[in-house]
């Protein structure tokens, strides 16, 4: 079972970081997704190392190809970190 700290301050930054999207320069705003995914990918890898990251982005890959979209209130585990 998750942490129910973790959980809450994971979700407590996806809120934050949505608000500060929203802060952005209209200009910037199209390149949010690319940059937040960028920075997404080497802070995992920084966190796991590169094969735990390769299985969390794998997880999320299948995930996405079920159709299935993190909310932005929510989380979703792809990790054992967060399950």
């Amino acid at each position: 079972m998750a942490d129910p700290n973790h959980l809450s301050a994971l979700q407590r930054t996806m809120r934050w970081l949505v608000d500060a999207i929203d802060d952005l320069p209209a200009d910037c705003r199209e390149f949010t997704g690319n940059a937040l995914l960028n920075l997404a990918a080497e802070k995992v890898v920084q966190d796991v190392g590169c094969v735990e990251a390769s299985r969390i982005f794998s997880r999320l890959g299948a995930l996405l190809a079920q159709g299935k979209q993190p909310p932005v209130s929510d989380a979703i585990s792809l990790s054992t970190f967060d399950a």
